[in-house]
């Protein structure tokens, strides 16, 4: 698993996925990216499953920047720590987002920054 994190986390990092550009790849304009639509990112095509946080079968801008902030996850948990979290917005909200009270944060609780942001 840690390795297939990793793997996500630095071929989101060389791939290029702004907002701007989803917005264009988002056909019907409903906010979200499903597997027809995302197929203008190889990476995100091919990882689309693991992006989908939340199973609905698409991806939105949030779930992307999600996984873009798991980049950190050094042990390959699937969560950061304080120790791991380089986001400094996120970073000064880690206790606030740690919804479950773990000390780490997961897709789930770093994809509702995004949506409340």
């Amino acid at each position: 698993m840690k390795k297939k994190i990793l793997t996500i986390a630095m071929l989101l990092c060389t791939t290029t996925v702004l907002a701007t550009e989803v917005k264009k790849a988002d056909k019907d304009g409903d906010g979200t990216l499903d597997k027809s639509e995302v197929k203008a990112f190889k990476m995100l095509s091919k990882h689309f499953d693991i992006i989908d946080t939340d199973k609905d079968g698409t991806i939105d801008q949030a779930e992307i920047n999600a996984h873009k902030v798991l980049m950190a996850d050094k042990d390959g948990d699937s969560t950061i720590d304080k120790k791991e979290i380089k986001h400094k917005e996120i970073a000064k909200k880690f206790d606030a987002l740690d919804t479950d009270k773990d000390g780490t944060l997961d897709a789930k609780e770093i994809m509702a920054f995004f949506k409340k942001g």
